[in-house]
């Protein structure tokens, strides 16, 4: 089981690489739910991520607030992932979505391509597409050729322990093409709890790992 730990300082990527974390998504702003981490940050988190033998996962996202972007802000999303690949990281996170709450296709896709070969994430963006359309986007991420989704399973305020009969289904759904990665509320101290329930392959959390 993979463990990812959210870090938005260098002092944090240490002591949860120091604590187990098999991967790191780096990202700063925790009080706007992450922005994208600057160059130099991310270069020294990607030699203490080799030095420990873990992934790395680099947050693209411009703003706090919505993920409805206009095409300022999406010029900047490209602009960021073209200097970030140039530095050995493992994934790119982000999530773009339309005024409609529904996955942004034609800007995913663009960043999707643009960021090849590193693999691309689709964050917690997914958990404000509205419910009814959250199947229809799933396929989408699958055919956009997304490596992991990750979700809270519904609203950002509720229980992910009572969420786990919408995320068995999206596991189901996925049918091994996209990792379905549980986030939100889960911690060290609740993860054992959650895995007698369903055996997720991949967790994440700020404190999924005890430093």
């Amino acid at each position: 089981m993979i463990k990812e730990a959210v870090a938005s300082s260098l002092i944090e990527v240490e002591a949860k690489l120091k604590a187990g974390a098999d991967r790191i998504e780096l990202c700063e702003n925790m009080h706007d739910s992450g922005t994208t981490p600057s160059y130099g940050m991310v270069k020294i988190a990607s030699d203490m991520c080799q030095l420990y033998g873990a992934e790395l996962a680099v947050m693209i996202r411009p703003r706090g607030g919505s993920f409805v972007y206009n095409w300022y802000e999406f010029e900047s999303m490209q602009a960021d992932i073209r200097q970030l690949k140039t530095l050995p990281i493992d994934y790119f996170v982000f999530g773009c979505l339309t005024d409609e709450d529904t996955l942004h296709q034609f800007q995913m896709q663009t960043l999707i391509q643009l960021a090849a070969p590193i693999r691309v994430v689709c964050h917690m963006a997914f958990d404000h597409i509205y419910p009814a359309g959250q199947s229809k986007a799933l396929q989408q991420l699958m055919d956009l050729g997304v490596t992991r989704l990750l979700t809270h399973g519904g609203p950002a305020q509720s229980n992910l322990f009572d969420n786990l009969p919408q995320l068995a289904k999206w596991v189901r759904q996925s049918k091994g093409q996209i990792e379905i990665m549980p986030g939100g509320g889960l911690n060290y101290e609740n993860l054992d709890a959650l895995l007698e329930l369903f055996p997720f392959q991949e967790v994440h959390g700020t404190h999924i790992v005890k430093t």
